[in-house]
C-alpha cells in the first residue's frame, strides 16, 4: 500500500465512528430523560427500573469512552502518519499500530452497544410480563 494511503486510512473510518457517537449520545440522553420521568412520576417499580437504567447507562458510558478513544487514536494515527511520511518513512508501521488500536476500541464499543441492546430487550420483556400480571390481577378482581 502506498504510504499516502496508509496514513489517510484512519481518517476514512471517522465518519462511521461519528455516527455511532451521535446515536449513542442520543440514547444516553434518552436514559437521562427516563430518570427525570421516574422522579416526576414515581411508582412501585421505580427502584427496579432505575437499576436497569443505571446498567444501560454504564454500557453507554463505556461505549462512548471507547468511541472517543477510537476517534483520538485514528486522528493521532493520521497526524503521526503525515509527519512520518514526510520525514521518517521507515517508522510508518506506527500508523498501523495506532489504527489497529483504534479499531480495537471500536470493537469494544460495539460489544458494549450489543450488550446494552440485549439488556434493553430483557427490560422490555420484564415490563411486558409486569403489564400482563397486572392485567390478569385486575381481571380476577370482581366487584360485588
Amino acid at each position: 500500500m502506498p504510504t499516502n494511503e496508509l496514513w489517510l486510512t484512519p481518517l476514512i473510518l471517522l465518519p462511521g465512528v461519528a455516527l455511532l457517537i451521535m446515536s449513542t449520545s442520543a440514547r444516553l440522553h434518552q436514559i437521562n430523560s427516563e430518570f427525570h420521568h421516574l422522579f416526576d412520576h414515581p411508582d412501585d417499580h421505580a427502584k427496579i427500573i432505575s437499576r436497569h437504567l443505571v446498567q444501560r447507562s454504564a454500557f453507554f458510558r463505556d461505549a462512548l469512552v471507547s468511541l472517543y478513544l477510537s476517534v483520538g487514536l485514528f486522528s493521532f494515527g493520521s497526524l503521526i502518519g503525515g509527519v512520518i511520511n514526510l520525514w521518517f518513512p521507515e517508522l510508518l508501521w506506527m500508523v498501523g499500530g495506532l489504527t489497529i488500536s483504534g479499531i480495537v476500541t471500536l470493537v469494544f464499543a460495539s460489544a458494549q452497544l450489543v450488550r446494552e441492546s440485549f439488556l434493553c430487550t430483557k427490560i422490555i420483556k420484564d415490563h411486558q410480563n409486569r403489564i400482563e400480571n397486572l392485567s390478569s390481577v385486575s381481571k380476577s378482581v370482581t366487584f360485588d
